[in-house]
């Protein structure tokens, strides 16, 4: 099976969707933001810059990215001393005399430390679920057609919020690659994405959808991450206008750091 790392790199100007990696009919959205967040950080590293941790990414998928070859184009919005900031867009081919579509577009900010003598913060209600430790809640498989095919790649232990139960259960479920690669930030801010909506869980039936944007702040350096421990995968809806859905999802290590902070905006298709 390929790493995510290979899954996510991108090769002489063009990104490979694999088969079995979809997520309805194009790639699972943790791969767009995974590639875009690796090619930012191999920009950094190709000019010789010093080095800037990732902070953010933010990701407008605007059109499914199918099984195939798609071009890559990446700009530096700007690179100063302290941060910097690329945007990473996937195009689709343009038709004859035509102009092409950007089916993903992304920005990825990086920074070094700073202020370093502040304490660290989180508002109080920013706290890890409650949950029994994930060696007590048995995995299970997933995969399609129940679930998006890639899911059969990962590692499940849900504990609350299962789809089409007309109900706003939060879902919470331990996740993890089961392969014991050293985490990077790619991978972290990927596998934020990794679970189903909350949206989906509200539901009755099963209703098609789809992000629309995806926002994400790493916390932590992804060093310090066990790869052999699953994380805390914790989705919450926030409110639903319209067919469109605003959810914050987090992750959590074993013993309570916040990893990953995330909101997402999704359409209910119909």
């Amino acid at each position: 099976m390929p790493t995510f790392a290979d899954l996510t790199t991108v090769r002489d100007g063009r990104w490979a969707v694999r088969e079995g990696w979809l997520q309805g009919r194009g790639a699972w959205g943790g791969l767009i933001v995974g590639m875009a967040v690796r090619t930012a950080l191999s920009v950094q590293e190709a000019v010789g810059a010093d080095r800037l941790d990732v902070r953010e990414v933010t990701a407008h998928m605007l059109a499914p990215v199918p099984v195939g070859s798609w071009p890559v184009a990446i700009q530096a919005l700007r690179v100063g001393s302290g941060t910097a900031s690329y945007r990473v867009d996937v195009g689709g081919e343009p038709p004859p005399g035509g102009i092409a579509e950007v089916l993903a577009a992304c920005t990825v900010v990086l920074g070094r430390a700073r202020a370093e003598d502040l304490p660290e913060y989180r508002a109080p209600g920013l706290v890890m679920p409650e949950v029994p430790p994930w060696s007590e809640v048995a995995a299970i498989e997933l995969g399609a057609p129940l679930a998006p095919e890639f899911t059969r790649f990962l590692e499940f232990r849900p504990v609350s919020g299962w789809p089409y139960q007309g109900r706003h259960d939060d879902v919470v479920s331990w996740v993890r690659f089961p392969d014991d690669s050293v985490p990077d930030a790619a991978r972290l801010l990927g596998l934020v994405d990794a679970l189903w909506p909350a949206t989906l869980v509200s539901v009755g039936e099963m209703r098609p959808m789809a992000t629309l944007t995806f926002t994400a702040t790493l916390h932590v350096d992804p060093a310090t991450v066990d790869p052999a421990q699953p994380l805390l995968h914790h989705g919450h809806l926030v409110a639903l206008d319209d067919g469109y859905a605003a959810e914050t999802r987090t992750l959590w290590t074993p013993d309570g750091r916040l990893i990953v902070r995330n909101t997402q905006v999704l359409a209910v298709i119909r």
